[in-house]
């Protein structure tokens, strides 16, 4: 069978067509889209030399920027304590007592409560800074001179703390003030923030009794056997006084 001139030219141009097709599907569109790709990641590639630019710009004032806020955040965490103990408490109470003239009756301790825990952890697993905050209740008595003294205490002390809560009732026979506080504690802990144990003094190790407390009984039963010893004694010593009156009535 033979193909004429025109059948062949036919056939040339769907084979140009055919190519052309798949040139543009396979090649010019493969290209575009890697060209695009390229560019759109160009631009994120000079935005980001932009932001290193001004970032570079201005290294002097933002670490001027980063030192001061160090510098601040230290001054804020040297006011707080590395966290509190019923040991602590006590002490704490007891300094307050002495400056204060106030006198505490009873005192209840609360659990720490965590207000702020870090994402960062340390090698052992533990957050690097947490924040906490704990409560005690105490009863007392004292004068309203000595509860202003004990406010400025709580004020002005080493480590940050408020009063949450007081109550307070006049007593007109001995013109004291009497009644309830809760004072809130807040300690940090960080690697900046080592907890010891407060130094209690004043008691004597082995003692038998650390709250000088006293046995009524036993004291009733001491006065009472000097009392008995002391009664017997004059009874002796008065015989003879007797027996020398005696003696004397009957001489001639």
């Amino acid at each position: 069978m033979k193909i004429s001139q025109k059948h062949i030219q036919y056939i040339l141009l769907l084979l140009i067509v055919v190519i052309a097709v798949c040139a543009y599907q396979f090649g010019y569109v493969k290209y575009i889209e890697k060209a695009n790709a390229v560019k759109e990641e160009n631009k994120q590639i000079e935005a980001r030399i932009n932001e290193l630019n001004s970032k570079e710009a201005n290294r002097e004032t933002w670490n001027q920027q980063i030192e001061q806020s160090e510098k601040d955040i230290k001054t804020i965490l040297s006011k707080y304590g590395p966290g509190n103990t019923p040991q602590k408490s006590i002490m704490l109470v007891r300094s307050l007592e002495d400056t204060s003239g106030m006198q505490v009756g009873t005192i209840a301790f609360n659990p720490d409560t965590p207000l702020f825990i870090s994402n960062d952890l340390d090698e052992n697993g533990n957050p690097k800074v947490e924040l906490d905050a704990t409560s005690i209740a105490i009863s007392y008595n004292t004068t309203y001179e000595g509860l202003k003294a004990a406010m400025d205490f709580i004020t002005s002390y080493r480590e940050r703390m408020n009063v949450e809560s007081f109550s307070t009732n006049f007593n007109q026979e001995n013109g004291q003030l009497a009644g309830n506080m809760i004072i809130n504690l807040y300690g940090v802990k960080d690697a900046n923030h080592v907890y010891t144990e407060p130094v209690v003094g004043g008691i004597e190790i082995g003692t038998d009794n650390i709250f000088g407390t006293v046995d009524l009984n036993a004291i009733i039963d001491a006065l009472t056997g000097e009392i008995i010893n002391g009664e017997g004694g004059e009874g002796e010593g008065g015989a003879p006084e007797g027996g020398n009156g005696e003696g004397a009535g009957e001489t001639p």
